[in-house]
């Protein structure tokens, strides 16, 4: 995923966990848009300014290194996991935002993570106005924000609509 925007801050940002044993990720932006007023989330190096939250887990603890920069890439994986027990993860970005334009990249591979729910199936999402992650509970699987669900197709012929708007910590679109 590239991840810019023109800033002004007030909203938290973060990065939904896709359940596949390999989620492609954020790439790094080149420069060339430094002068126009955009902002690189992303280092292509690590994600020190970035705050992992992870269902079970406390907040800060990228349990089982579920994310992981590679190659310059953000990624999501779930290798290390075992049994999935609904361990959905979350990426928030250090310095909330609102006012902005965002722009990214992703992409799905791998294999869905043994025992993640079926909906999960290529499911994953960029949330705007989300909580802070140090308000949720450790057994919280999903803050209370706004999604934008990105899907990935199914391979089935049927097109699987992508972009939609989504607040799964209300549970509504589950």
């Amino acid at each position: 995923m590239n991840l810019s925007l023109i800033t002004k801050t007030r909203y938290t940002l973060i990065l939904a966990g896709c359940l596949l044993l390999g989620c492609g990720g954020a790439k790094e932006l080149t420069d060339n848009n430094a002068n126009k007023g955009w902002k690189t989330l992303f280092n292509g190096k690590d994600i020190n300014d970035w705050t992992v939250k992870i269902n079970h887990h406390e907040t800060g603890e990228n349990f089982g290194n579920t994310f992981r920069v590679e190659d310059g890439i953000i990624k999501i994986r779930y290798d290390r996991y075992g049994k999935f027990d609904d361990q959905f993860g979350h990426l928030y970005y250090k310095t909330p935002f609102s006012y902005f334009h965002l722009r990214f990249e992703y992409r799905f591979v791998g294999k869905q993570q043994e025992g993640a729910p079926s909906y999960t199936l290529l499911n994953s999402g960029v949330m705007f106005h989300s909580q802070d992650p140090r308000t949720m509970l450790k057994n919280r699987d999903w803050p209370i924000s706004i999604e934008m669900q990105l899907l990935g197709g199914l391979g089935d012929g049927k097109p699987r609509p992508t972009g939609n708007m989504c607040s799964p910590g209300n549970r509504c679109c589950l």
